[in-house]
C-alpha cells in the first residue's frame, strides 16, 4: 500500500521557524498537499476571510497569501520584512498546534492472498489515534468499475468485476477520515485481480495447450488464472522420451515400435502437457520422419531430435534452429550430412536440398510477409523471399558437416544421438550469397559460416509471421485474423525485454490472445478441425488405457489415423498450413487436417476408435489379454449406474467437449441410449463413448 501523511501543524511549525514575520491565524497559508505519497492530512481554517476554502483539499491557499514554496512562505501581515525572536515563533507555533490538534493515523489492510475476479473482498482500515467521532468516505479512484458497499463504513466491502480479459485488473481504492474537529487524513491502497477459471475454461484452454486434458487436470488448472496455469506448466522440468525407450523384447536393441512406445509413454502420462503438445507441434513443422526411410533401423536418434523439440519447446528458436540443423537425422533426412563441396572432377556439388528447405518450411516461406502473415505485393504481385542464388550460397554453408566423433570423412560414426561435427577439408571455402544481399566471404569456415547463415536466417523479417501463424494453426486456430498473427509476431519479434525469438512468450500470446480466450469478441470462423492422433490420445489419457505389460505396440498409425509421430510420408508434413478443402473454396477458409480426412482414412478411424472404446472396455471382459491396450471407464460406469445418464454427459461435455457439446449432440447421445436401455452400464458407456469419439462437436476444437 502506498502511504502519504503530511501534518498541517507540522508545516506551521516549518513555516514559523523558516521566517517569515508573525503566523496570524486570519492570515496564513494552507499547507502545500502535493507530496507524490498516499497519506495526507489536512485541518480546516475557521478563521479564513475566504468562504469558498475547502479545508479537505490540498493546495488551498488563503485569500491575500502568496505562497513560494511549501516551506518558505511569505504572509501579507509581514511588511517591511519584520522578523520574530525565535522564542516567540516557537511559542506561537506550539499554540497553533494545540489549538489545531491531531489528525487520525490511518493505515489499509487489503486482503493478502491472491484475488480473483468476481470475488467480494474486505479492505480493513486501522485507526490508532484516538477513533470517537469519526467519519470514513470511500471511493474507487481507478481500475475497472467495482461494487463498493459500506462506504461510510470503516472496512470496505467490494465486488470486483468479473473476467472480461486475461490481463489482470488494476484497482485504487481511497479512503478520508476525519474526526470532530474537521481534521482529515487520506490514505490509498493498490490492489490487482486475476482471474480465476471455472472447469469450462480451464478445459478449453486445456484442450488448446496439452495432448488431451483429463478430468484431474482440469480441476487442478480450475480456480486458477490461464498465465497462472502456463507459467506453471513453462517452469516444470521436460519428460523426456528416451528414457522410456526400451528394447524390444527378447533382443539387445529397441526397434522402430519401440519408439512409438516410448512416444505413447510420455504422451498418456507426461505432467508437462503444455511441452508435449508445443513439441508435437514443432515436430510438424521441423518434420523428419522414419516412414520408408533409412530413418526407420535408428530409433535412439529420432526419439532424441524429438526430445530436441521438448527441450527447445519454450527456449529461444534461434537455438533451436541450430539444433535441428546440426541433428544428424536431420542430416539424414533432408541429406546435408554428408554434404560435400564442389569437386569438379568427381562431378561433385553441393545438395541443395536442406539449404531450400530450411528457408521454404521452416523459416521465411516462399513469398514475403507483412508482420500480420499477409503476402506483400508488388504491382499485385507477391515477392520471392530467395532465389536459386541464395539456395546455392546456403547449399555451401552446409557443406563439410557429418556425425560427431567420426574417425574420417569417409568412415562416420553414425551416431545419431549428438550433434553434428564438421570437417573443414570438406568444406566449402567460397564466397556464399545469403539473404538480403548478405554475403559470407571466401575462405570461411564450416563453424563460422553455419552460425553467419543461421543468424541470416533468423534475422529476416517473415520468421515471425511465417512460424507464429503455423503455432496458432496448431494449437488454436486455422483461419487467425491478421491481426491475431501480427500480436503475435510483434511478441516473437520482442518478447516485452528486448529478446528476439522467446518461444515461451510466443506461446503464450498464442494462449492468452482473446481469440484464443474469446472474453470479449467471438468471431464467425474459430476453433480447428482437431486431428485424428490428437482425438485418440485424448481418448486415451481420460480412459486410462494401458495393457498388463505397460507396452503401447500401435503398429498401424498412419494407416489408421492417417497420421503419427514423426511417420510423416514427406518433409511437407501430413497436410499443408494453407490446405482449402473445395467446400471451403468460396469463404477463403483453409482447414489443414482435412486434408488428410480421405474416405479410406475416415473408415480407418471411425474402425479404430469402435476397436478401442467397444471392444476393448476393460470392463467388458472377463480375462485380458497382457500384451493388448484397454480402456478403463469404470468411473463412466459407476456415474451412469449411480447418477443417471445427464450427469454422465454432463461429464462428458466437460472432458471431451470443453462445454461445447450441442444440444442437438446431447440429444443424439440420449436417443442412443435409449436403444441400449436393456443393456448394462458398461455395454451402454462404451457405446455412448465410441458416439462421443465420432460426434461433430468432439472433433472440432472451439
Amino acid at each position: 500500500m502506498k502511504m502519504r501523511f503530511l501534518s498541517f501543524a507540522a508545516i506551521l511549525l516549518l513555516s514559523a521557524c523558516g521566517g517569515g514575520g508573525e503566523t496570524n491565524s486570519n492570515n496564513d497559508a494552507a499547507p502545500d498537499s502535493s507530496s507524490s505519497s498516499n497519506t495526507n492530512t489536512t485541518s480546516p481554517n475557521n478563521d479564513r476571510t475566504d468562504s469558498n476554502s475547502d479545508s479537505n483539499t490540498q493546495n488551498n491557499i488563503t485569500p491575500g497569501s502568496q505562497t513560494e514554496t511549501p516551506n518558505n512562505t511569505v504572509e501579507q501581515g509581514d511588511e517591511g520584512g519584520n522578523e520574530s525572536s525565535p522564542e516567540e515563533d516557537n511559542e506561537e507555533s506550539e499554540g497553533a498546534a494545540d489549538n489545531i490538534g491531531t489528525a487520525p493515523i490511518v493505515d489499509l489492510k487489503p486482503p493478502g492472498a491472491v484475488l480473483r475476479k468476481g470475488n467480494e473482498i474486505i479492505i480493513n482500515s486501522v485507526v490508532t489515534s484516538p477513533t470517537e467521532y469519526l467519519t470514513y468516505a470511500w471511493t474507487q479512484v481507478a481500475g475497472p468499475e467495482a461494487t463498493l458497499i459500506g462506504t461510510d463504513s470503516q472496512n470496505l466491502t467490494v465486488i470486483l468485476p468479473t473476467t472480461h480479459s486475461v490481463k489482470k485488473d488494476l484497482f485504487t481504492f481511497s479512503l478520508t477520515v476525519t474526526n470532530n474537529a474537521g481534521l482529515s487524513t487520506y490514505v490509498e491502497t493498490d490492489i490487482e485481480s486475476a482471474n480465476a477459471m471455472n472447469e469450462f475454461q480451464a478445459s478449453a484452454l486445456l484442450q488448446q495447450a496439452t495432448l488431451g486434458a483429463t478430468l484431474t487436470e482440469i480441476q487442478a488448472a480450475t480456480g486458477l488464472s490461464e498465465e497462472e496455469w502456463l507459467d506453471q506448466q513453462i517452469l516444470l522440468e521436460p519428460t523426456y522420451h528416451t528414457p522410456f525407450l526400451e528394447n524390444y523384447p527378447d533382443r539387445e536393441n529397441p526397434s522402430h515400435i519401440n519408439r512409438i512406445d516410448a512416444w505413447w509413454k510420455a504422451s498418456l502420462s507426461a505432467p508437462d502437457q503444455l511441452r508435449q503438445r508445443v513439441a508435437f507441434a514443432l515436430s510438424e513443422i521441423f518434420v523428419v520422419s522414419d516412414a520408408n526411410t533409412s530413418l526407420k533401423g535408428e530409433p535412439e536418434g529420432m526419439v532424441a531430435y524429438y526430445d530436441t523439440l521438448l527441450k527447445h519447446a519454450f527456449g529461444n528458436f534461434r537455438t533451436l534452429l541450430e539444433s535441428i540443423t546440426l541433428s544428424p537425422v536431420m542430416g539424414v533426412y533432408l541429406s546435408h550430412l554428408g554434404n560435400e563441396k564442389a569437386d569438379a572432377e568427381r562431378n561433385i556439388r553441393p545438395d541443395e536440398n536442406y539449404a531450400r528447405e530450411v528457408m521454404q518450411l521452416f523459416t521465411i516461406g516462399l513469398n514475403e510477409l507483412n508482420l500480420d502473415g499477409t503476402a506483400k505485393l508488388n504491382d499485385n504481385n507477391t515477392i520471392p523471399t530467395y532465389s536459386q542464388q541464395e539456395i546455392a550460397g546456403f547449399a555451401k554453408v552446409f557443406t563439410g558437416w557429418t556425425f560427431a566423433y567420426s574417425a574420417r570423412w569417409d568412415r562416420p560414426s553414425r551416431n545419431y544421438t549428438l550433434p553434428m561435427h564438421a570437417f573443414s577439408d570438406y568444406h566449402s571455402m567460397e564466397e556464399k550469397a545469403l539473404l538480403n544481399g548478405d554475403i559470407i566471404p571466401a575462405g570461411t569456415g564450416p563453424e563460422e559460416s553455419m552460425q553467419q547463415a543461421l543468424d541470416n536466417l533468423f534475422s529476416h523479417q517473415n520468421v515471425a509471421p511465417f512460424i507464429c501463424k503455423q503455432l496458432i494453426q496448431r494449437l488454436v486456430k486455422s483461419n487467425p485474423t491478421p491481426a491475431y498473427v501480427e500480436r503475435v509476431a510483434s511478441v516473437f519479434n520482442d518478447n516485452g525485454q528486448g529478446v528476439r525469438g522467446d518461444l515461451a512468450a510466443v506461446v503464450k500470446a498464442i494462449l492468452l490472445d482473446d481469440e484464443a480466450r474469446k472474453y470479449s469478441s467471438v468471431l464467425v470462423h474459430s476453433g480447428k478441425i482437431k486431428e485424428p492422433i490428437l482425438t485418440k490420445v485424448h481418448l486415451w489419457r481420460v480412459l486410462n488405457a494401458r495393457s498388463e505389460l505397460n507396452q503401447y505396440y500401435t503398429w498401424n498409425l498412419s494407416t489408421t489415423y492417417g497420421q503419427g509421430p514423426l511417420l510423416s510420408p514427406s518433409v511437407f508434413n501430413f497436410f499443408r498450413p494453407d490446405h482449402v478443402p473445395n467446400e471451403l473454396q468460396a469463404l477463403g477458409l483453409v482447414a489443414p487436417e482435412l486434408q488428410i480426412a480421405t474416405d479410406s482414412n475416415m473408415i480407418a478411424t471411425t474402425n479404430g476408435h469402435y476397436s478401442d472404446l467397444v471392444w476393448r472396455m476393460a470392463e467388458r471382459k472377463n480375462t485380458l489379454n497382457p500384451k493388448t491396450i484397454y480402456m478403463y471407464g469404470q468411473s463412466d460406469i459407476t456415474m451412469l449406474s449411480n447418477n443417471g445418464l445427464q450427469a454422465l454427459l454432463d461429464y462428458y461435455n466437460l472432458v471431451y467437449f470443453a462445454g461445447s457439446m450441442s444440444d442437438s449432440t446431447r440429444t443424439a447421445l440420449v436417443d442412443l441410449d435409449s436403444y441400449f436401455a436393456r443393456k448394462d452400464a458398461v455395454h451402454r458407456v462404451a457405446q455412448l463413448l465410441y458416439m462421443v469419439s465420432l460426434s461433430p462437436d468432439f472433433n472440432y476444437q472451439n
